[in-house]
């Protein structure tokens, strides 16, 4: 379930960043504005990228940072622990997605 978040909440955060972000960051690593202006296509669906984005990203970090409940002494606990590469992807797709959803601060400064 954690895997699903985490790699859901990053993509969503990438597919998100496709009507602004990407554009800019395909432009500067020299792809030509035809590549970019292909993104145009998923302009509709931002806000259900967003909020989707948000979401998984919000329930990863909740199973990763939650606390455990306590169990009487004696029962057995679930070992369910975050993967290696849990956090690292969790903390990767809330950077992307605070670059998209701060883009109307920061976009005016590029225009």
């Amino acid at each position: 379930m954690l895997k699903l978040f985490a790699a859901g909440g990053t993509v969503a955060a990438l597919a998100a960043s496709t009507c602004c972000v990407m554009p800019l960051a395909l432009g500067s690593l020299g792809l030509s504005g035809t590549v970019a202006s292909g993104f145009d296509v998923l302009a509709p669906y931002q806000t259900v990228f967003r909020l989707a984005a948000v979401g998984l990203l919000a329930g990863g970090f909740w199973l990763v940072y939650a606390g455990r409940p306590v169990l009487a002494e004696g029962a057995a606990c679930p070992t369910a622990t975050a993967g290696a590469w849990s956090k690292p992807v969790l903390w990767a797709g809330a950077l992307v997605l605070a670059i998209v959803l701060s883009e109307p601060v920061w976009g005016r400064w590029l225009a």
